[in-house]
C-alpha cells in the first residue's frame, strides 16, 4: 500500500511533471453566503468578488508545478439556525469523475460518537464538522476540482456563511536554484 507521498508521485510522474516541488501541507478553502432555502451549495467553482478570508483560491485547478492529497474535509457553517446534524450529502469531483459520492459526514458531528475515522468520538459542535478520509483523493496539477453540499433539512438563513475545506499533503512550486 502507497503513503500519501508515493501516491501524488505517482500521479505526478504519470501526467508528465517533472518540475521541481516543495513538498507541503496544504489547505484550501473556499465559502459561500447563503440566500434564504438554499440547500445547494457549489465550492471551488466561482471566485468573483470573495476575499482572502472566504477563498485562498483564484481558480479551480492547481498550478502546474502543484499537487495535492486530500487527507481530510472539514465543514463550517456560521448560522443562527441551521447545524450539520441533519443529514448531508458531499461530491467531490476532480476532473471528470466524482471520487467522493453521495457522502454523509453529518455523523462526525456532535457528541454522537459515531465518527468514521476512529481517531476521535466526534466534534461537540453543530456548526464544525472534520472527517478524516480512510482512502487519499489527489488532485493532480492543472485539472479542475470542485466539491458539492447538498443539506437534507437544514433551515439555511439569508447571509449564512458555509466554508468547505480541504486538507492534506501537496506539493507547490519550488524555484530551487533556478533564480
Amino acid at each position: 500500500m502507497a503513503n500519501q507521498v508515493q501516491k501524488l508521485a505517482y500521479v505526478d510522474n504519470k501526467l508528465g511533471v517533472s518540475l521541481p516541488g516543495q513538498q507541503t501541507t496544504r489547505i484550501i478553502y473556499d465559502s459561500i453566503t447563503t440566500t434564504a432555502g438554499q440547500q445547494f451549495f457549489e465550492f471551488f467553482t466561482n471566485f468573483a468578488g470573495k476575499n482572502e478570508f472566504q477563498t485562498n483560491l483564484t481558480t479551480n485547478k492547481l498550478d502546474s508545478a502543484e499537487s495535492m492529497v486530500i487527507k481530510s474535509i472539514q465543514i463550517i457553517m456560521n448560522s443562527s439556525t441551521a447545524n450539520l446534524t441533519d443529514h448531508l450529502n458531499i461530491n467531490i469531483t476532480v476532473g471528470n469523475q466524482v471520487v467522493l459520492k453521495d457522502f454523509d459526514p453529518s455523523f462526525n458531528c456532535s457528541s454522537r460518537g459515531l465518527s468514521f475515522d476512529r481517531l476521535h468520538s466526534g466534534f461537540n459542535s453543530t456548526t464544525n464538522l472534520e472527517l478524516r478520509l480512510l482512502t487519499d483523493i489527489v488532485i493532480p496539477p492543472q485539472v479542475n476540482f470542485k466539491a458539492e453540499l447538498n443539506l437534507g433539512n437544514a433551515l439555511i438563513a439569508v447571509n449564512d456563511d458555509i466554508t468547505i475545506v480541504l486538507k492534506g499533503y501537496g506539493r507547490i512550486f519550488s524555484a530551487g536554484n533556478s533564480f
